[in-house]
């Protein structure tokens, strides 16, 4: 019912009361009236003085991770609400504990939805327990507040334009569980020059001596001697490490992507960054992946910066399944700047023969090489590579995974 249409009947009503002389009919327009002006009232102030606000415990974890969101609604005025429903979109990547999500009309969206009563200048606060089910950059918001009057004769909207992005991490496996340990990651191939210690490699233990650090202690080795012992490593010749990611996951890009290659093929990167960065190695990222909110061409520089392995994870949460650039001329062009000697691992879907021969090409230039292949179980593509160049593969899912095991 239009306002104008019940104040029209209000004035008839007054006209018969009048008109009749009519007791019950002026106390009857009388309540109607005190209805009609109620609702005007919160009809049009409602909404004035609420507020709809998100609080996350972080806005960065890992996939599988739970994460707790505490909404907060505020009526800060002397008017009460009878009732006010607020409606926030979510990543459907997202689920929720104890509560199905309310579909939101748009690809890959749902709604989260509040319903509660609001006294004068109260507050109320939700608490949400989210599970992360896959990486990403992710959106919340905006959110849509309604609300209106006891007898639902009028309502109002609000949309409430703030938006917030939590960052979701790729999952991670132990360096030991991916059985990388033959690849070298940190560019330890066989070499005449002793460059720097590989802490992945224990040569043995020696006489601990002042100045050694406390996390090379030997343990064992102090027990059974019963004097203090350090650890002591192979060489390394190099630990510049530069992970080369294919984000290409069939041989033509137009083609589109098998997405659970593409994951897992972002969960070795991943993994094997950590390990290289809890290393203490200097390690980057190139990938022809385009990334959501970054540039077209992403290149991490090496580095052993403390914020690095942020940085990493970072980038490989917010890769897209856009590729602007075929494998083979990523690596070709990377090659121009990589230091002399630097480790490339290759990690890729796809092991054409131009990605050969790219590969081939860097460790004819004195680059140590290693391939990773994501691929199915006795699907692994042939490879002629020569035996200085080790291949490994990745045959199952990521979302089956418990441990990464390499053949």
């Amino acid at each position: 019912m239009t306002s104008r249409l019940a104040r029209l009947l209000l004035l008839v009503l007054l006209g018969l009361a009048l008109a009749l002389r009519s007791p019950q009919l002026l106390l009857l327009f009388v309540l109607l009236a005190l209805v009609a002006g109620a609702s005007a009232l919160w009809g049009r102030y409602c909404l004035a003085g609420v507020t709809y606000r998100r609080q996350f415990e972080t806005h960065r974890l890992f996939c599988g991770e739970q994460l707790e969101l505490w909404v907060e609604i505020v009526n800060a005025k002397p008017l009460p609400l009878a009732w006010l429903k607020a409606e926030d979109e979510v990543p459907e990547d997202f689920s929720v504990d104890k509560l199905e999500l309310a579909s939101a009309g748009k690809s890959k969206r749902r709604l989260l939805n509040t319903l509660t009563s609001l006294r004068w200048y109260e507050r109320v606060r939700r608490r949400y327990r989210l599970h992360a089910r896959r990486r990403g950059a992710y959106d919340f918001g905006p959110a849509v507040v309604t609300s209106g009057d006891m007898f639902g004769f009028q309502t109002r909207t609000r949309e409430l334009p703030d938006e917030e992005q939590v960052i979701v991490y790729p999952r991670l496996a132990s360096l030991e569980r991916l059985g990388l340990r033959a690849a070298r990651p940190g560019g330890d191939w066989p070499t005449d020059r002793r460059v720097v210690e590989d802490p992945l490699r224990l040569a043995g233990a020696r006489d601990y001596a002042p100045g050694d650090s406390m996390r090379h202690i030997h343990w064992k080795s102090t027990a059974r001697r019963g004097t203090l012992q350090t650890k002591m490593f192979e060489a390394a010749a190099n630990q510049h490490l530069m992970i080369a990611l294919n984000g290409q996951t069939l041989e033509h890009a137009f083609e589109g992507v098998l997405t659970d290659y593409f994951e897992t093929v972002i969960m070795v990167a991943a993994s094997l960054a950590r390990a290289a960065a809890e290393a203490r190695y200097p390690v980057g990222l190139v990938t022809n992946n385009g990334a959501r909110g970054e540039g077209p061409s992403i290149r991490v520089p090496a580095s052993r910066h403390g914020s690095q392995l942020t940085r990493l994870l970072e980038v490989m949460a917010r890769l897209t399944h856009f590729t602007w650039m075929p494998f083979d001329q990523l690596l070709r062009r990377e090659a121009a700047n990589l230091p002399f000697g630097a480790t490339v691992i290759a990690i890729s879907a796809l092991a054409t023969e131009p990605i050969q021969a790219a590969l081939l090409a860097l460790h004819d230039a004195g680059h140590p090489v290693a391939l990773v292949v994501v691929a199915e179980a006795g699907r692994v593509p042939e490879t002629s590579l020569p035996a200085s160049i080790p291949v490994y593969a990745v045959t199952e899912n990521w979302t089956d995974l418990a441990t990464l095991e390499l053949d």
